[in-house]
């Protein structure tokens, strides 16, 4: 029989929660896996291979919409699934397997919705630091999952597939060299408080283009201003070494692209999972954010901050107007890490 899944809203839990899917199917390979999730974070999980189903929410977020919820519901009542794992902690993620009759609908205490889950959890944060954790625990007896240390499996390694026919593709539409790519994805979705300074990564794109590499540039419409002012901040005669993609990719796209290059710097994002999920070289820029609950999840990853007394802090706006956490972070300290990463595949 199938098992649902209601998965995260975001791309980085989305990927954070292949641990658990790929756990699941280790243990019932024969029960198909259903996902359920906004369009935006289903376009990773469709390059999970345990995923054998994927079913788009309909749904805005923020949207209730109980009626047409209910009607959405019904017709999941086909699938006859015998199980629901629901990871957000939002009440409108959990009411859908609720109306749909699933018998056993498992997921952590949130958001008024202790009648709706059969199998309710109550989160200890400091027993599950991580994200990884939260999600693989709830494939275990509540009884056999007290912490993080005390789970009877470690948590997977996320992994997402790379699309061979893709790739070829972007590589001959955007003259990319994959011997000497290098992804440089410098925007900050969560706030400006998670962002290395931008003539910081022109300078880092400087030193890379000089050392021979091929620099492509990665993020969604919302960096465009800020990409274009990284840019405005290199020598011209050093673009032709430069591709800016940034909001010109789909998350698909934006998979191959990654697994496609040579090293990748990234900001706590979305982005870094994608890149710690292909296994490429990664080195991770942590400003306001913490490696102990999101780290990128890769035994060929790194993570840089400035050590500061107020870190983490998790503030979208620096409280202290220095963000000395990403601030005092050196180009030549990135540059380094970064080639390091870099001969580890050489």
């Amino acid at each position: 029989m199938p098992t649902l899944v209601v998965g995260p809203n975001w791309v980085g839990d989305m990927i954070m929660a292949h641990a658990l899917i790929s756990f699941l199917k280790s243990k019932r390979p024969d029960d198909p896996i259903h996902m359920l999730a906004p369009s935006w974070s289903l376009e990773v999980a469709r390059r999970m291979p345990e995923v054998d189903q994927v079913i788009e929410l309909p749904f805005d977020h923020g949207q209730l919409k109980l009626k047409e919820r209910w009607a959405f519901a019904r017709k999941l009542r086909f699938s006859r699934y015998h199980r629901a794992f629901i990871l957000p902690n939002s009440l409108k993620s959990a009411l859908i397997p609720a109306m749909a009759g699933i018998p056993r609908r498992i997921g952590w205490r949130g958001e008024y919705r202790y009648k709706l889950l059969t199998d309710l959890r109550i989160l200890h944060e400091a027993r599950f630091p991580r994200m990884i954790d939260r999600y693989m625990a709830l494939g275990f007896p509540a009884n056999l999952a007290l912490s993080a240390n005390q789970l009877p499996e470690a948590p997977p390694l996320p992994r997402l597939t790379m699309d061979e026919a893709s790739q070829a593709h972007l590589v001959s539409t955007h003259g990319l060299d994959p011997s000497r790519l290098v992804a440089l994805c410098p925007g900050a979705e969560f706030g400006p408080a998670k962002q290395w300074p931008l003539d910081r990564f022109a300078d880092l794109a400087t030193r890379l283009i000089d050392a021979g590499h091929q620099v492509i540039l990665l993020g969604s419409p919302n960096d465009a201003d800020d990409i274009e002012l990284l840019i405005n901040q290199i020598a011209k005669s050093k673009r032709e070494s430069l591709v800016n993609l940034t909001g010109l990719t789909s998350i698909p796209e934006a998979v191959d692209l990654i697994g496609l290059s040579k090293a990748v710097v990234t900001h706590d994002s979305g982005l870094m999972h994608v890149a710690a999920a292909t296994g490429r070289p990664l080195v991770a820029l942590f400003g306001p954010s913490s490696p102990t609950h999101t780290p990128p999840l890769s035994e060929t990853a790194v993570t840089l901050t400035h050590p500061v007394p107020c870190h983490p802090c998790f503030e979208k706006e620096c409280p202290l107007k220095h963000q000395a956490c990403l601030s005092e972070l050196s180009v030549d300290e990135v540059f380094d890490a970064l080639l390091q990463q870099i001969q580890r595949i050489a």
